[in-house]
Parts: structure tokens; sequence; C-alpha cells
């Protein structure tokens, strides 16, 4: 029953989205993002890169698979 609810009200929020609010939250997401690069770019030019390019690449290759999977109900 609760499942059957949630679906409903699930359906019914998307049906209130409008074109300009995808575009918006679109918009307000890229804003996001770019504050977040400036932030760490500051971050790392204070303190300095966290890894070296080599030491980024071995632990994408060691842990790239871990961190490509998505959380599953």
């Amino acid at each position: 029953m609760m499942n059957d609810i949630m679906d409903m009200v699930h359906v019914g929020c998307e049906e209130l989205i409008t074109e300009a609010d995808e575009a918006q939250m679109e918009h307000e997401r890229g804003e996001h993002e770019r504050e977040e690069r400036e932030r760490w770019a500051d971050l790392v030019a204070i303190h300095g890169p966290l890894m070296t390019d080599a030491e980024w690449q071995q632990y994408v290759r060691e842990y790239g698979d871990y961190l490509s999977m998505v959380w599953k109900d």
C-alpha cells in the first residue's frame, strides 16, 4: 500500500515540474558544481595536490570499479 502511495506522489511531482523548472534546476546544479570546483582549486593552491597524477591513476585502476558502483535499494 505504501509503495502505491509513493508511486502516486512521485508521478504527481513529475507532472508539476515544468521545462522552466528543469532548466532552473540544471542551471543551479551547474553553478553548484562550478563553485565546488573553485573551492577545490583554492584548497589545492593552498595545500598542494593530494596525489600526483601517477598516484591518482593507480588509485583509479585499483578502485575504479568500486567507485562506479551505484547504491541499490
